[in-house]
């Protein structure tokens, strides 16, 4: 009998390379437990059936005649039990994921919605390798340990697509889950088919279409604490032969988890209101069309940031600065983001394969009041106004599966626009400056001015792409895929400071006092045009039925852009003038995969082996003042594995499972930040060696696991119940890997118990998120304009839910 591998032969402490040959010593070991499987599961699977006697018949025996209803019958064999099969288009047309040779975590929407997923966040969760996480100024992405910081600048580098549409802003990564069929989380880059900004990976989210019988929906949630309210619903079906229509209409609203007594309120409270209509019409018998139109408005009241670490101002206040589920801050902060969106799919038949088109008009209006300190000093306050459109236009012919060559090309082009204005009333004290113990001097005010901050991006891309698929036989085939694009950015970007409350230049003194800073006026205006060439390969070969294997390799890469942030127009190595533009941001990625079929089809497990090197990375870094810089950091690596199953157990229970390992590691960064206090800061520059270290947001081990149980109530009613755990090891949250926002291992557990009948009319459901009430980091920054201060933004908290559920 063949052993199982042993996962916890793989020491987490040890060299990656030995880790890696522990995995191809396990990728074997699958590969043979699948083959061996194939010639005994009929042994383990059924009892096996008894064989005829060979001895003589006796002499005297004499037969015997059985009546039909005494004949015993042999009992009929269940059917074996096997898991539904997933299908996915990570490749731009529909497969099974075991068909897939990419490293892919596809959540469909009842997933989504039994495990209460509402956004990104919750996603992360549940998807080993990936976060995000909410800043103070804009969401962060990361996959594999590879995103982009706190800057309008950047692109973001998973690329996240919504029925084919590209969200590339930061902004639009807040859009909620509402009405989803399914969500695709593609791990590494993803250039030829989803585009040039894939570099780390690619979110492709499906929305729900309309079904050709009529069918309609409404939901409720009350949450506590907080008496957190959720109600959606969505009406579809036929209108005609040829129309079909789906609304889906989604309220939430959230009181807030953390205590703010300065303003009286739990923050960060939240009111989002989100509608979509979409319209199917078969134009002729060959052509279907699909419009989508969807806006959604989110406001929210106060951020998550908490000081936690006193600096030379709050260590002056008395003000809490631990962290807890409260904070303190002078402003009453709030955001709001209208997003829009119009999306045109079309299909038609063409030469025995289809031509797609998708047509896409997108874009935000973000209002923005953001305490910088934190605190409950008048320091400084930033109000951002940041407006973004977007058109975009796809076309691709795909030619049928089954031929010797299967080939995808097409064509693709994309415009936008993005302004970014900011005002900030400042009141910089001598605490901003130095770090001393007389708290009179700390407090006093020496500089007083707005600053305003003036930002504009103008682009625009073309790309030709195509991918082919050569089929030698029925097991080997081998896919080679390349992609040009063609971009070009214009930015600019103006800083004035002025007297308070007017429009009057400030004063020479303020001026003196605020360069000190690292802040000054300027205005800078630059031009880029570049064009990237990008290929991949890769080889597939399938060893049965139930073993496929794969190696890829993948040419990503990322746009270089602008600096929105840089307070300065310095000329320096470091200064703002020089640092303004940032080039493209490049990887080559390394692959090896295996999908497996497994106990006779109740059991899948899909393996990666992954190994990513980075050249010129895109980093913005907190300046140790009040502002950031971006830098092409220049090299680093990510690599490690990811391993994913279901096994479905009996028709009811079913296991999900999910491990990762991830070891990041900058190859050559010189020039990194410093946390204060470093002891590896260099006198001369004030920046940090961080050539061997890893990066924020990179936990060595990230797993997942979910047990679903099914029993009956009664003939017509089901009980179901869900309990998720979900790991994540300990990390850094700040880009400087300052010890203060390290984030300790732990595990939170989410669950969910449900009632309802069989033919799902309704359902009412207790869901827990967070049951053991982790107090979490999601990231960490020095605190602006007080040195030595430390803030981080906390994470949702313990949250109590019921539910209803009715269909129509």
């Amino acid at each position: 009998m063949h052993p199982l591998p042993q996962w916890h032969h793989c020491p987490s402490d040890v060299a990656l390379s030995a880790t890696q040959r522990c995995l191809l010593l396990t990728l074997l070991l699958c590969t043979t437990l699948a083959h061996a499987q194939e010639d005994s599961e009929l042994d383990w699977l059924f009892e096996e059936e008894p064989k005829a006697s060979s001895a003589p018949p006796q002499e005297d025996a004499k037969p015997v005649v059985l009546e039909p209803e005494s004949i015993p019958q042999t009992p009929a064999r269940k059917a074996p039990i096997t898991l539904e099969e997933i299908v996915v288009t990570a490749q731009k047309r529909k497969q099974s994921l075991a068909d897939v040779p990419i490293s892919v975590t596809a959540l469909g929407g009842e997933k989504l919605a039994d495990a209460g997923i509402e956004n990104l966040t919750d996603l992360s969760e549940y998807a080993p390798n990936f976060k995000l996480v909410d800043g103070g100024l804009i969401p962060n992405v990361y996959m594999r340990g590879v995103g982009s910081g706190s800057n309008q600048g950047f692109e973001l580098s998973v690329g996240i697509f919504a029925d084919g549409i590209h969200l590339g802003r930061p902004h639009q990564s807040r859009a909620a889950f509402m009405d989803v069929e399914r969500v695709e989380v593609l791990r590494g880059p993803q250039s030829i088919l989803f585009g040039k900004n894939a570099i780390a990976g690619a979110l492709n989210i499906i929305s729900a279409r309309p079904g050709e019988e009529f069918e309609s929906q409404l939901s409720a949630a009350l949450s506590h604490p907080g008496e957190d309210t959720e109600l959606s619903g969505f009406v579809s079906g036929p209108l005609t032969d040829t129309l079909g229509a789906r609304l889906a209409v989604r309220h939430r609203g959230e009181d807030g988890y953390l205590r703010n007594p300065m303003q009286g309120r739990n923050e960060p409270g939240v009111n989002e209101l989100s509608s979509r209509l979409t319209l199917d019409w078969q134009a002729t018998e060959l052509i279907d069309t699909s419009l989508k139109l969807e806006h959604s408005r989110r406001v929210q009241a106060g951020r998550t940031f908490q000081t936690t670490h006193p600096g030379s101002l709050t260590r002056c206040t008395g003000e809490d600065v631990q962290l807890d589920r409260g904070k303190v801050t002078d402003a009453r902060e709030r955001a709001s983001i209208d997003a829009y969106s119009a999306t045109l799919n079309a299909e038609a038949p063409l030469y025995g394969g289809t031509l797609s088109v998708v047509s896409g008009y997108t874009g935000f209006a973000s209002r923005d009041l953001f305490d910088a300190d934190s605190s409950s000093l008048d320091t400084l306050a930033l109000l951002g106004v940041e407006d973004y459109d977007q058109f975009s236009q796809e076309i691709r012919f795909t030619s049928p599966l089954g031929s010797f060559v299967d080939f995808i090309a097409g064509a693709f082009y994309q415009q936008g626009a993005l302004d970014f204005y900011e005002f900030g009333p400042t009141r910089a004290r001598a605490g901003a400056l130095s770090e001393s113990n007389v708290c009179e001097l700390n407090l006093q005010v020496i500089a007083e001015a707005d600053l305003e901050r003036d930002f504009s991006i103008d682009g625009a891309a073309w790309s030709l792409f195509a991918q082919t698929t050569i089929n030698f036989n029925p097991r080997f085939r081998t896919t080679l895929g390349l992609r040009y694009v063609h971009e070009n950015k214009d930015g600019y970007r103006r800083f004035s400071i002025f007297e308070p409350g007017t429009r009057d230049p400030a004063n020479p003194a303020t001026m003196a006092a605020l360069d000190q800073l690292l802040i000054n006026e300027h205005e800078l205006a630059r031009s880029r045009t570049v064009g990237s060439l990008l290929p991949s390969v890769n080889l597939q070969y399938d060893f049965g039925d139930d073993l496929m294997a794969y190696f890829s390799y993948t040419k990503g890469a990322k746009s270089g852009s602008y600096d929105a942030r840089n307070n300065n127009g310095n000329t320096d190595a470091s200064g703002g003038a020089t640092r303004f533009e940032f080039d493209d941001e490049t990887a080559d990625a390394l692959e090896l995969g295996s999908k497996l079929r497994l106990a006779g089809g109740a059991a899948s497990l899909n393996l990666a082996l992954f190994h990513v090197d980075y050249q010129d990375m895109q980093v913005s870094v907190y300046d140790g003042v009040a502002g950031f810089t971006v830098t092409n950091a220049a090299s680093a690596r990510t690599q490690g594995l990811e391993i994913d199953g279901r096994w479905l157990l009996s028709e009811a229970l079913m296991l999900n499972a999910a491990l990762a390992l991830l070891d990041f590691s900058w190859l050559d960064y010189r020039d990194g930040p410093c946390y204060a206090g470093a002891p590896n800061e260099d006198p001369d520059t004030g920046t940090c060696d961080l050539s061997g270290r890893e990066n924020q947001q990179t936990p060595r081990w990230t797993a997942s696991l979910s047990a679903t149980w099914f029993s009956r109530l009664t003939p017509d009613l089901l009980l179901s119940a869900t309990l998720d755990s979900n790991f994540r090891d300990r990390h850094f949250t700040s880009g400087d890997l300052d010890p203060r926002g390290l984030q300790a291992a732990h595990t939170k557990f989410n669950s969910r118990l449900s009632v309802g009948p069989d033919d799902d009319r309704w359902a009412i459901a207790l869901v827990g998120k967070n049951l053991s009430d982790e107090l979490t980091v999601g990231i960490g920054a020095p605190t602006s304009l007080d040195i030595g201060g430390y803030r981080v933004a906390t994470e949702r908290t313990r949250t109590i839910a019921l539910e209803g559920r009715f269909r129509f």
